[in-house]
Formats: structure tokens, C-alpha cells, sequence
């Protein structure tokens, strides 16, 4: 009988699960690896938007999101093939973090949203004065794939994943509601509501849940969205080394 490794196994949860513990060492050894600040992207520093999710606060929330991406990891990935796995955290991370971005100026949180979100994404007249704190963590890219998983259970009609789903959404309103309210730490639901409608957009468009990963369709994607997350994270590490 032939046993495999959990990297074997899950060899893209695994990288994942590595990215954010490693990126948590080197914050605890007070490198600035740049969270997603507003005001610090509109300079330019558009890689935040790629190193902040793989940034974590407190002990708790690093702890609390990898256990989600555990969990959720060792069924979506099997289901959905390395490739579109990897594609649908990946967007929905960065859906995440435009999300918290975008939301993150006071003229897309005081006006209506036909007034201010169409010149925020499209003409570029953003509103003078940033506001909000600086946002963390991998919540948006697994709220993504909770949304993601979401849209497969009711498209599939599959019984059986509605409860785990309702393990996963427990697990999440811990994260997002629960634990801060105990705490008294903001969350940024920004970034999950971003993330959540990614994955569920992704969720829509996977006809091919059991796709070989000799499939084009999602190879490609996997291997563009893989080159924007080493061009994030490496300029992130240099930056934070250069420091």
C-alpha cells in the first residue's frame, strides 16, 4: 500500500499554508512585508495588494486562517485540480484586496455607489483623502472559495457539501465576528465581501470540476496568476530587506 505525504497530497495547500507562515515569521522579526494601505498603493506600491494576504495580525488570526485553508484545501483542491485550486484562491484573494482598496476612500463610503465607484475604477479621479486602516490576512481569498463552493453546491445540488459548507461559514463568522468582538479588533469585511463575489463569479464559470490538469483552459490562468504572485511577494521580501 502505497502511503503519500500531505504535501503530496496537497501540494498547493500546502505552498499556501507555507506563504502565510513564513510571511508571519518574518513580520514577528519586524519586517514591513506591506499590508494593503490605501494610501500607500495609490503611491504606486501596487504589490500590497498581493503581500497583504499573506500578512496576519495577532497569533490568532494567522491560527484561525490556516485551519480554514486546511480544512477547505484538503477538499477543494482534489475537486477542483491544482490548477483552477490555485486560480480561483489567487483572484479571489486580489478580489479581496481591490475590494478593501477601492472602499477604503471616503467618497466611495459617502456617496452612492453608481456616483463614486465608477470614476474610482474607471477615470481614475479618486477622492483626495484615503481613509481606513491597513488590511491583513487571507480571509477574502477563503471566503472566495467558500463562494466558490457555494455556487458548485447549489449548481451540483449536492447534499452532502451544504454541511460542510456550514462548517466552513461557522468557522468564518468565528474569524469575522466572533473572536474580533471578543477582542476588540476591526475587521476588514471589505476584503471577504470582495473575495466571497470572486469566488462566486470563478464558481460560475468551472463547468469542469474533475478537468485533467493537462486542461489549457486552466493551466494558463494558473500559471499568470502564479507570476503575479511571485512578482508580488518578491517585491514585498525585497522591499522589507532593503529596509
Amino acid at each position: 500500500m502505497t502511503r503519500h505525504s500531505f504535501t503530496n497530497l496537497y501540494p498547493i495547500t500546502s505552498l499556501l499554508l507555507l506563504l502565510n507562515v513564513g510571511f508571519y515569521i518574518m513580520q514577528m522579526q519586524g519586517h514591513d512585508l506591506g499590508a494593503i494601505d490605501a494610501s500607500q498603493i495609490r503611491n504606486g506600491e501596487y504589490w500590497r495588494l498581493i503581500s497583504g494576504t499573506f500578512m496576519h495580525g495577532p497569533y490568532w488570526h494567522i491560527a484561525m486562517n490556516c485551519l480554514v485553508l486546511l480544512d477547505l484545501g484538503r477538499f477543494c483542491e482534489p475537486l477542483l485540480s491544482k490548477s483552477k485550486f490555485f486560480s480561483i484562491y489567487m483572484l479571489s484573494a486580489l478580489g479581496g484586496a481591490i475590494a478593501s482598496y477601492t472602499w477604503s476612500f471616503r467618497g466611495a463610503l459617502q456617496a452612492s455607489p453608481f456616483a463614486e465607484w465608477i470614476p474610482i475604477l474607471f477615470d481614475g479621479s479618486y477622492p483626495a483623502n484615503p481613509v481606513g486602516p491597513a488590511s491583513v490576512g487571507c480571509s477574502g481569498a477563503l471566503a472566495g472559495l467558500i463562494g466558490m463552493m457555494l455556487v458548485y453546491s447549489i449548481k451540483e445540488r449536492n447534499a452532502a457539501l451544504r454541511s460542510m459548507l456550514v462548517r466552513w461559514l461557522l468557522m468564518i463568522v468565528a474569524i469575522t465576528v466572533v473572536i474580533p468582538f471578543v477582542f476588540h479588533i476591526g475587521v476588514d469585511h471589505r476584503a471577504h465581501i470582495g473575495g466571497l463575489l470572486t469566488g462566486g463569479i470563478c464558481g460560475l464559470t468551472v463547468t469542469d470540476y474533475a478537468t485533467s490538469e493537462t486542461s489549457l483552459r486552466w493551466r494558463i490562468p494558473a500559471g499568470l496568476t502564479g507570476l503575479v504572485l511571485a512578482a508580488g511577494l518578491g517585491k514585498a521580501v525585497y522591499q522589507a530587506l532593503s529596509n
